[in-house]
C-alpha cells in the first residue's frame, strides 16, 4: 500500500539531484514511432541528454526494437528493486506485451526481451490507454463510438501477471449506470476513478461508489489521472472553432466539491506522464499548480498553436513532448519557472525520424 508514496518520494529525491546544471541523468527516451505507409513500427531509444537544451550534438539513437503492428502507447514502470523488475508495457491494437528493461543502457538496448506477458486482447484497442496503479495496471479499450458503459473493455492487470485476467464487469450495477463517454484511471489502493460529463466518481469494486455530480453535458472527458492526492480530469468542449481548456479537480472526499479551472489560451486534452509536476498539453501546453502557467511565446518559441500528441516528464526535470503529425520532439527545461523565466535557451526542437513517421508514445527510462 505504501508503494506510491515511496515511488513519489524517490522521484522527488532523484529529481532534486538532477537538472540542467547537474550531471545529466543516465537515461533513455523511448519513442514509439509508426510509419503506416511503410508498414514499419518501432520503439526507438535515444540517450536523453542528447535531446536536451544546451546540447548541440544530434540526438543519439542507441537502438530500436521492431514491433509487428502499430504502437498505440507505452508505459514504463520503475520498481524499487534496483531495476530488477523495471517494465516497459507496449500496447498495440490487438495485444499487450510486457518487456523487461533491466539490460538497457545508454550504449545498448539489445533485442526486446518479453517478461512473461504477451496477450491477445480479442478486441480493437486502437484507441486504448494504460494507467499505472499501486500494484496493478489499468488497460482501457474504449469503443469507437461510446454509447453505453458495457461497450467499454477494461482490465486490472497485476504487474506480475502472466495472463490476462477477467475484464472489468461493466454490468456491475455501480458501473452500468455511468453516462458516456467516460475516462478511467486508478486512484489510491487501485480504486477505479471515472469521469463523465455528469459524474466524477470512485469505486473499489466492493463498497458503494463515491461520486460528485458534474454539469458538462456539451463536453467530453479526454484524460484523467490521480496525482498529488487529487483526481484531475480534462474536457474537450467539442467546438473546433474555440481554444479552451476545462480542468476538473476533486480530492475524493464524499462531500468535496469538484473544482473547475478554465483557460481560453490553450486547448489542453491530455496530461504528460511520468514524474511530477502536472503538465497539460494539446494545442499549446501549460503547467498546472492550482492554475495554469503558460510559457511566453516570443521568448520561448512555444506558440500556443503548436499541437502535441504525447508527453512525459522525466526525473531529470525535463519535459519531453511530441508534436502532432510530425517526428518533432520538444524538450523543455523545468528547472526554471516556465511562465516567467523560461527562454529559448531552455527549449530544444529535434527530429526523431522521417516525414512519414509519427510518434505515438514516449517513456523516460533511467538506466543508472
Amino acid at each position: 500500500m505504501k508503494q506510491p508514496a515511496l515511488t513519489l518520494s524517490l522521484l522527488f529525491a532523484l529529481s532534486a539531484c538532477t537538472g540542467s546544471s547537474e550531471e545529466p541523468t543516465r537515461a533513455l527516451l523511448a519513442a514509439a514511432i509508426n510509419n503506416p505507409s511503410g508498414l514499419t513500427y518501432q520503439i526507438r531509444f535515444f540517450q536523453s541528454s542528447t535531446l536536451q537544451p544546451g546540447n548541440f550534438d544530434p540526438p543519439r539513437r542507441v537502438g530500436s526494437w521492431d514491433i509487428d503492428e502499430p504502437i498505440v502507447t507505452l508505459l514504463y514502470r520503475r520498481s524499487l528493486e534496483q531495476g530488477v523488475n523495471d517494465q516497459l508495457w507496449v500496447l498495440t491494437p490487438s495485444r499487450l506485451r510486457r518487456y523487461n528493461t533491466r539490460n538497457l543502457s545508454v550504449d545498448d538496448v539489445g533485442t526486446p526481451q518479453l517478461d512473461g506477458f504477451d496477450e491477445a486482447l480479442n478486441v480493437d484497442c486502437g484507441r486504448g490507454y494504460l494507467r499505472q496503479g499501486q500494484s496493478r495496471l489499468l488497460l482501457v479499450c474504449p469503443p469507437a463510438t461510446p454509447a453505453r458503459p458495457e461497450e467499454y473493455r477494461a482490465w486490472l492487470i497485476p504487474f506480475t501477471a502472466t495472463a490476462l485476467p477477467a475484464p472489468v464487469n461493466f454490468q456491475d450495477p455501480n458501473l452500468v449506470r455511468l453516462s458516456t463517454p467516460a475516462r478511467l484511471t486508478l486512484g489510491p489502493n487501485d480504486q477505479l476513478l471515472y469521469l463523465t460529463p455528469s459524474q466524477f466518481g470512485q469505486y473499489d469494486f466492493v463498497n458503494p461508489f463515491i461520486e460528485r455530480p458534474l454539469s458538462l453535458s456539451g463536453s467530453s472527458p479526454t484524460d484523467l489521472i490521480f496525482a498529488n492526492g487529487l483526481a484531475l480530469g480534462l474536457f474537450d468542449d467539442n467546438d473546433p472553432t474555440t481554444t479552451d481548456t476545462t480542468l476538473a479537480t476533486w480530492n475524493l472526499s464524499p462531500t468535496g466539491e469538484v473544482g473547475l479551472v478554465r483557460d481560453s489560451n490553450i486547448a489542453a486534452r491530455f496530461f504528460a506522464r511520468g514524474a511530477p509536476p502536472v503538465f497539460v498539453l494539446g494545442s499549446g501546453l501549460a503547467r498546472f499548480e492550482g492554475g495554469f502557467q503558460l510559457p511566453r511565446e516570443q521568448e520561448t518559441g512555444l506558440s500556443r498553436f503548436l499541437r502535441y500528441s504525447t508527453a512525459t516528464v522525466g526525473i531529470d526535470q525535463f519535459l519531453y513532448a511530441a508534436q502532432q503529425d510530425s517526428l518533432s520532439l520538444v524538450v523543455i527545461d523545468l528547472t526554471v519557472n516556465i511562465a516567467s523565466a523560461l527562454t529559448s535557451a531552455g527549449v530544444r526542437f529535434s527530429s526523431l525520424g522521417s516525414l512519414q513517421e509519427r510518434i505515438s508514445g514516449l517513456a523516460f527510462i533511467p538506466v543508472e
